[in-house]
């Protein structure tokens, strides 16, 4: 993407257009995920992925975009490596408290198995034979998901994480939601069809970063 091409879609972007935006976080997405795994302390590798705090740099700036005033002296992803910063930021404080507390627990090492969760929710969300890991375009459609994701209303991401992304059953969602089963699969619908729809949108960028 060149700097006129880019202008244009940060404009749109905070004009509210959303694939604008899921434009230019796939544009960026490589560069940010350098910038976040270089930043992030190693007593934090074993209980925060780069993919986390990402993942919470995708949401806000999809909550925080329209407030963004477009400089050629200040590049969108110069925003994005602040507000991954600030993630960052937030993380170290809150391992920080869980240590003093002495529940500091390594759930899971996230460089193992990177993406794996993606991977997973990309598979099934493909309504191609062939199967998307496959695929040439199967690293920018992996990014593509997390950045669908974070796009989605609050309740709906929610869902999608707890039972696509930590495997947690229907009943064992509704629970941690509380909310009622039909409720959990009204979301979940919802959220599938608007995830479509967006990778839909972001497929014509990929290999065009």
């Amino acid at each position: 993407m060149d700097a006129v091409d880019e202008l244009d879609c940060v404009r749109k972007a905070v004009g509210g257009d959303r694939a604008a935006l899921e434009r230019l976080l796939l544009a960026h997405y490589d560069a940010l995920a350098r910038h976040v795994a270089g930043a992030l302390p190693a007593a934090l590798q074993s209980v925060v992925g780069v993919d986390d705090i990402l993942q919470q740099t995708f949401v806000d700036a999809f909550r925080g975009v329209g407030d963004f005033q477009p400089r050629d002296d200040k590049p969108f992803v110069a925003w994005l490596k602040v507000i991954a910063n600030h993630r960052l930021t937030d993380a170290i404080k809150a391992h920080g408290r869980k240590k003093r507390g002495g529940g500091r627990q390594a759930t899971r090492t996230p460089r193992d198995g990177q993406h794996s969760s993606y991977v997973d929710l990309l598979e099934m969300l493909s309504t191609d034979r062939r199967s998307p890991s496959q695929s040439v375009a199967a690293h920018e459609a992996i990014q593509a998901v997390q950045i669908a994701v974070a796009g989605l209303p609050l309740e709906q991401r929610d869902a999608i994480r707890l039972r696509y992304q930590e495997g947690k059953s229907l009943d064992e969602t509704a629970s941690a939601m509380q909310r009622t089963q039909n409720a959990i699969r009204g979301l979940l619908h919802r959220a599938k069809q608007s995830l479509k729809e967006m990778l839909g949108n972001s497929s014509q960028w990929y290999s065009k970063k």
